[in-house]
């Protein structure tokens, strides 16, 4: 496993709003495609490439330091906490939306039949490397666009359907959500889950994960900030996707057959504390991650 990095938290500027007393207005600072260009990515090129090099080491081996820790610290702390091997050994997975089967390979290791599918060609073919790499034969990777590929599937058969940050990349770019597409998602999950299966939708907290922020003034003191005009169905601009509002993911589930059973806010890692304790008890009070457990509605 590589070294994480240690970071301190950024210091910046916050302003008090007029006539706001306590809302504070903060210049975005948490904008994904700046993280790319850091990277190396210009317009053009392979986006799915420089998202992989920015959150994955070549190998896998590991996740890579990130200045939100979102992934190391909050996905991969859920992940591997709640999909133990007691829980997911001689289950089927789907890893909706895989990448470079980061996720799969874990699963698979702890006795899951897991099936990833994700619409990048590179990305499947990092999947597969790793695959070979650790010799798994419990774990197939498919390179296809779900929609059009999970009529193939036979009904009633995954335990878990898992998706990673995989409905906010529907609306990657695009200023308004892609309903349509979201919905018909939902609706193949529901024909391919088992009647008892669960399908956990992770995604970064949408409004504590984005529109809430730690900063540091000038001061040292920490300050959790929003911008009071925010609406949720406009997001900040700087940020590339779009996140369900409650409403929005109630609506599309249940029009699809399936029920929200429970909302998971989860803590971030301990190892979090030892890197950035102050970062670390913010986030125990404003969860940068949520987890829509959903469940299938039999009879419906």
């Amino acid at each position: 496993m590589k070294q994480s990095i240690h970071r301190k938290p950024r210091k910046t500027t916050a302003k008090l709003a007029p006539g706001n007393g306590h809302v504070f207005h903060l210049d975005p600072r948490f904008d994904q495609r700046a993280d790319l260009a850091a990277m190396g990515y210009k317009p053009g090129d392979d986006i799915a490439k420089s998202w992989f090099r920015m959150k994955f080491y070549e190998d896998l081996s590991d996740l890579r330091p990130e200045k939100s820790a979102y992934y190391k610290y909050y996905v991969h702390e859920f992940v591997s906490q709640y999909f133990s091997r007691e829980r997911v050994i001689g289950k089927k997975v789907l890893d909706f939306g895989c990448g470079p089967g980061f996720y799969s390979a874990i699963l698979a290791q702890r006795g899951a039949l897991v099936t990833g599918i994700d619409m990048s060609p590179f990305l499947i073919g990092k999947a597969n490397e790793h695959k070979a790499r650790l010799g798994l034969n419990n774990v197939d990777f498919v390179q296809a666009d779900f929609l059009r590929y999970s009529p193939r599937l036979p009904p009633n058969q995954f335990d878990y359907v898992i998706a990673i940050d995989t409905l906010v990349s529907f609306d990657y770019s695009r200023t308004t959500h892609d309903h349509e597409r979201a919905t018909k998602a939902f609706s193949s999950i529901r024909r391919i889950l088992k009647d008892d299966g669960k399908c956990f939708v992770i995604e970064s907290h949408p409004f504590f994960g984005r529109v809430l922020q730690e900063v540091v003034s000038d001061t040292g003191e920490y300050l959790c900030v929003r911008s009071p005009h925010y609406r949720i169905e406009y997001k900040l601009k700087s940020d590339v996707h779009h996140w369900f509002t409650l409403d929005e993911m109630t609506k599309a589930t249940s029009a699809n057959g399936l029920a929200i059973f429970r909302i998971h806010e989860p803590d971030p890692s301990p190892a979090l504390k030892h890197e950035n304790a102050a970062g670390y008890f913010f986030r125990l009070k404003y969860p940068g991650l949520i987890v829509y457990e959903i469940c299938k509605m039999v009879g419906t």
